[in-house]
Formats: structure tokens, C-alpha cells, sequence
């Protein structure tokens, strides 16, 4: 009984501390809580090609308010919320300019999954199954040209046998990835500077934590009083 209540008090600790990174909003987009900077959601500008979404930004045009996310924006959002995760694997950043982080598999859940419903998606496969898989892809001006930020989420009933979730930043990406996945749906990275909203409740580590010691502790008591 106390194993499955630790258990229980472990996986809450994991779920407030991914979702404490990223703040939802009601305007199609999140917060970074460490930048305060604001990012579209995935799947909202993904019909335009990134020329046309870089060429809209100005007063009266279609994404005014918006800017492109640089190279150094998307990294400094990819470390703030997901590197300091405690996932399966967690790969800093390589020679060839490639992160990723993995987690959840032959697991039903994942730290993952909350951030990838609060960052939206771009493509949905398999609905309809006992399964979803859904991505969402970015692009954003890299040190050679465009790079990609990707994250896939498989999502159902049953335990992630096959595949883990992962989250990916990818700088040069390859050109082959676009010459292999013509049918791939691509967002164009946008953000806007954005004061944090200091009313919305967002879980404090050290504020968890204390939760945590003292649910422990209260489970102890009661284990070692029990005949």
C-alpha cells in the first residue's frame, strides 16, 4: 500500500513540475514562464508557406504582433522546458547541432504529454485507432538556413509499446528530411514579447516539494503504526 502511494505522490510531483515550465492561454498560444516570452501554437499558421508567415508582420498584416523566432529563442524555450526533465533519455545538444529528449515507453504516460497538449500540434495520424500520433513541427532560421523544432506524441488507451514521445532540435536539419516527407505539415515558428501574467497559478518547485516531503511523511506514520 505505501509503495503504490509513493508511486502515486511521485508521478503528481513529475506531472506539476513539466507543466510548471509552460503557461496555456486562451490566444492560441503558450508561455514561456522563464522568458516570458509568448509562442504561437503549433497548427495555427501551418497553411502558409514560411516566406508568406515572414512577409505578414508588419501593421494590418495577417500576423501582426509577431515576430520570427530566432535560432537562439527556440533553443533557450527547448532548455528551459525539457532538458531539465527527468525523462527516459535526455540528449544535450550533439556536434551536429541535434537535441532530443525521449520518454514514456512501455508507459501509458509520459513527462511529455502535458507540454505537447499545451504547445498544440500540427499533424494527426492514426485517428480513429486505438492510438494517435501527433506531431507538431516548427521551422525557424538556423545557422544554415531553415532548422526544424519537432515534437511526436503517441497517444491512446494502450502503453506506448513501439515508440517513446520525443522532443527534437534540430540545427542545420537535413535537407533530406524535407525531400523524404513531402506530406509533413510545418508550422513557421512565431513570438511575441509578453509580460507574464502574474495571477495565473503555477506550481513553485520548492512549493511542491514541500508537498511532497509532507505527503511522505504522512504515509510513513501511518505505515508504521499499522499492526
Amino acid at each position: 500500500m505505501f509503495k503504490k502511494m509513493l508511486g502515486a505522490i511521485v508521478f503528481l510531483a513529475l506531472s506539476f513540475t513539466a507543466s510548471a515550465g509552460l503557461i496555456d492561454t486562451t490566444n492560441s498560444s503558450f508561455i514561456d514562464q522563464t522568458t516570458g516570452l509568448e509562442w504561437m501554437d503549433f497548427g495555427i499558421n501551418n497553411n502558409d508557406t514560411y516566406d508568406f508567415v515572414a512577409s505578414q508582420l508588419n501593421t494590418g498584416d495577417k500576423y501582426e504582433g509577431w515576430r520570427l523566432a530566432t535560432k537562439a529563442d527556440v533553443y533557450t524555450m527547448y532548455s528551459n522546458t525539457f532538458l531539465g526533465l527527468a525523462a527516459d533519455n535526455v540528449s544535450p545538444l550533439d556536434s551536429i547541432g541535434r537535441s532530443t529528449v525521449t520518454d514514456g515507453r512501455n508507459e501509458s504516460v509520459s513527462v511529455l504529454d502535458s507540454l505537447f497538449m499545451t504547445m498544440g500540434y500540427n499533424t494527426l495520424r492514426q485517428q480513429g485507432s486505438p492510438f494517435e500520433i501527433r506531431w507538431a513541427t516548427g521551422l525557424f532560421q538556423g545557422t544554415e538556413g531553415l532548422s526544424l523544432f519537432s515534437t511526436y506524441d503517441l497517444v491512446g488507451s494502450f502503453e506506448k509499446r513501439f515508440s517513446s514521445d520525443r522532443v527534437s532540435f534540430t540545427d542545420p536539419m537535413s535537407f533530406s528530411y524535407l525531400k523524404d516527407n513531402n506530406d509533413a505539415v510545418y508550422s513557421t515558428m512565431l513570438i511575441k514579447n509578453q509580460l507574464l501574467d502574474t495571477s495565473t497559478p503555477v506550481p513553485e518547485p520548492s512549493t511542491l516539494a514541500i508537498f511532497v516531503l509532507g505527503m511522505l511523511g504522512l504515509a510513513s506514520r501511518k505505515l508504521k503504526k499499522s499492526p
